[in-house]
């Protein structure tokens, strides 16, 4: 008798621990948001007043699996977490910018041949990267539009270094595909030193009303196009694809691109033949396309959390977002959000 009672016991137990068990793996989810106040940091249950640079720290009433916090500054904002594109009228500043440091001599201004090109296209079908005579022919008979006029290159270089700075507005281009395309051509005639030109932190740049996008020249995709490419001063070990290839070091006529900020193509002593080289980039569309905000994951089903500090550097009306999940291998919990104004104060 003892035994069968201490079975239908233990059964018992068991039952009430499953029980107790599944409702814990089905618990919805639960958490109310609260604020420490102190002399920095005052709360009246919606609104954060705070002053610039002073930490906020919040507390947490439940204890849900997940939160995700947004702080609402640019980046981070809760209602962007879906946005992928951008509107064309939201966009205030579409600029290219870039460095450029000139070598030895430029050719002076207006002869029949300079020493550097600087181009831009809307409607440029790409290379095909592995016809050379196809992609010579089009790429040197094809209707480039300047992106720097001919007159705001170097003119003839008295000292041995000059530095140049340029930004260009490519508004006109918003919606299209643009490339860009550098054009060395060695220089006027080979009785002087061929230049040497060094273009530095290249970049698109896009600003919007409350986000900003800024392309790189590593992500532009530049191949070059070597149209000279088998003089006796390029040596010929060190460039494995004298047709499409860049270098890692100074060659005569060739581009150095392995550089993260600077783009580089070499000189040629007094004498040698004059180079002729391209430096293409693949499209780029200039359009709204953006990364979906982000929030900050402060909080996973293996933590625990009471309190969550974030300081705010900036003056301004923010809106933090907390959003909260149960979720485990047998419920959903459902999603809590919850939101604070941040009114930050100088």
């Amino acid at each position: 008798m003892k035994t069968i009672y201490k079975s239908l016991m233990t059964i018992a137990f068991a039952g009430l621990c499953l029980a107790s068990c599944d409702k814990e793996l089905k618990e919805d989810t639960a958490m109310e948001v609260g604020v420490v106040t102190d002399s920095n940091v005052s709360f009246d249950g919606k609104t954060v007043t705070v002053k610039k640079g002073s930490p906020v720290t919040f507390s947490f009433d439940g204890d849900p699996d997940f939160i995700t916090f947004f702080s609402g500054e640019i980046d981070h904002e809760y209602k962007f977490r879906n946005r992928t594109e951008m509107q064309i009228e939201d966009i205030e500043k579409c600029e290219i910018n870039f460095d450029m440091v000139a070598q030895y001599d430029a050719p002076p201004k207006n002869t029949p041949q300079t020493a550097l090109d600087i181009f831009i296209s809307d409607n440029f079908p790409g290379m095909a990267k592995n016809n050379f005579e196809a992609d010579k022919l089009l790429v040197e008979g094809f209707d480039w539009t300047y992106l720097i006029p001919t007159e705001e290159l170097p003119v003839k270089v008295e000292s041995n270094t000059k530095s140049y700075s340029y930004t260009k507005d490519l508004a006109s281009y918003l919606g299209k595909q643009i490339t860009i395309a550098f054009h060395y051509k060695g220089g006027q005639d080979g009785a002087v030193r061929q230049p040497k030109f060094s273009f530095n932190n290249i970049r698109i740049e896009l600003a919007f009303n409350n986000k900003s996008e800024t392309v790189y020249a590593k992500n532009l995709g530049f191949t070059p196009l070597n149209i000279v490419n088998n003089e006796s001063d390029q040596q010929s070990d060190k460039v494995k694809d004298r047709e499409y290839g860049a270098v890692d070091g100074g060659v005569p006529g060739f581009w150095k691109t392995n550089l993260p900020t600077e783009i580089i193509v070499s000189s040629s002593a007094a004498g040698a033949t004059l180079k002729n080289s391209w430096l293409i980039s693949e499209p780029l569309l200039l359009n709204g396309s953006c990364n979906p905000d982000a929030g900050v994951a402060i909080k996973n089903i293996s933590q625990s959390l009471e309190i969550y500090s974030h300081t705010y550097e900036e003056a301004g009306t923010y809106t933090a977002t907390f959003v909260a999940n149960n979720a485990n291998y047998v419920h959903q919990g459902g999603q809590v959000v919850r939101e604070l104004t941040i009114n930050v104060v100088e």
